[in-house]
């Protein structure tokens, strides 16, 4: 027998059939069907579906408000996160600039007293020098007059 839902039509609108052979035909119309599919109640009807789309759509707007809100709070931490690098550069910048100017305050201090020594030592050298030609030149005048006593 033929599952057409128009053939239920027809019956409930053919004149020439009585109410009681009607409700028999649309009995065994009900009963093929129910043999022809016997699991039908375990089937989904286009409300179950519709029912199931409606609750997969807000579980789809609930899931993309979720999504919106992690956006919302991952971008402030990473605002946050820029922030905390950008005070931590500045510190660094400021203890670097700190380092350096003590670093050179030490490097001309160090250089003052390098120079002051190199002076000093200069002027040890130059003693020691005029001190050795005083001396090579008392020895010197020493053999010349000596020398001339002997020639003379």
């Amino acid at each position: 027998m033929s599952t057409n839902p128009k053939l239920i039509e027809a019956i409930l609108t053919n004149n020439k059939l009585t109410e009681k052979e009607k409700s028999e035909l649309i009995a065994e119309f009900i009963e093929s069907i129910q043999n022809e599919f016997p699991d039908l109640k375990y089937h989904a009807t286009k409300e179950d579906v519709k029912e199931n789309e409606l609750k997969l759509t807000k579980e789809i707007e609930n899931t993309r408000k979720e999504i919106k809100e992690l956006e919302v709070k991952l971008t402030k931490e990473i605002e946050n996160v820029r922030k905390e690098i950008k005070e931590i550069e500045l510190k660094l910048t400021k203890e670097i600039e700190e380092t350096e100017l003590k670093l050179t305050k030490e490097i001309k201090s160090i250089e003052s007293k390098l120079i002051e020594n190199i002076n000093k030592n200069k002027f040890d050298t130059i003693k020691w020098i005029v001190g050795v030609m005083f001396a090579q030149l008392v020895g010197i005048a020493g053999i010349i007059f000596s020398a001339f006593k002997i020639f003379m």
